[in-house]
């Protein structure tokens, strides 16, 4: 039964409850990206005064109703960040899922920023889509959906390695949801570090001094892959 995830991490903050999933190529909406917010939907229509000879009091009506651009709060990470260059300028396809598979479908361009750093705080960016249709109200989601493997154990963003010595490799051993999903890895560089999966054990060992991505992907039949990336710096 698909489920609403939550994804625990520093970098990616927790979603439970409502999500902005996206359309995929199978036609099926999985997560977009794991936000704090979901974006507002819609606006208060314009108000209309109107009057007639012989009423002392005005009456007013309901105008045009807008759909303003979304702007949803993300953190900033590499992964994040290449999900939305990966639509960026292009019309993407959205959903916001309630809890109860009821949603609200519309679609729309999307762009991102950087906000403003503040001491002791996490960096955070800001999604904006700019819709370019009307937001229509869904009211059986449940087929429309696809779940998405996460994983749910922490992966570091950056390790420190070193070409030979005590720390020359890490391991580490993986959980997923759900729990007998795939895990696949590959290293930008491998002249730099390379990467092995056996099963759910994942070794990362280094070769030469640099620094290269290494990025793992979770994927199971009937849900949506989930890619997680690690900076690798060999000294």
């Amino acid at each position: 039964m698909i489920k609403m995830k939550s994804v625990e991490d520093r970098a990616l903050s927790e979603h439970t409850g409502s999500a902005l999933l996206s359309k995929k190529a199978n036609g099926k909406y999985s997560l977009f990206l794991p936000v704090e917010e979901t974006g507002e939907n819609g606006s208060t229509p314009t108000q209309l005064d109107k009057t007639a000879i012989g009423n002392r009091q005005s009456t007013s009506v309901e105008g045009r109703q807008e759909n303003p651009q979304k702007t949803i709060p993300f953190f900033l990470h590499r992964d994040n960040i290449n999900a939305i260059e990966a639509v960026e300028g292009q019309v993407v396809d959205f959903l916001r899922l309630l809890p109860d598979f009821t949603g609200i479908r519309f679609s729309g361009t999307v762009s991102k920023m950087a906000n403003s750093t503040a001491l002791n705080s996490l960096e955070q960016g800001q999604l904006t889509i700019t819709p370019t249709t009307e937001d229509v109200f869904v009211d059986n989601c449940y087929s429309l959906v696809e779940d998405t493997v996460v994983f749910t154990s922490g992966i570091d963003e950056v390790i420190y390695l070193t070409a030979a010595g005590d720390n020359h490799s890490k391991v580490y051993n993986l959980t997923t949801d759900p729990a007998d999903a795939t895990i696949a890895g590959n290293s930008a560089a491998t002249g730099t570090a390379t990467v092995s999966v056996s099963t759910h054990a994942v070794t990362i060992t280094a070769v030469a001094a640099g620094a290269t991505v290494v990025t793992l992907t979770a994927s199971k039949s009937n849900y949506a892959s989930f890619k997680r990336t690690i900076l690798v710096v060999v000294e």
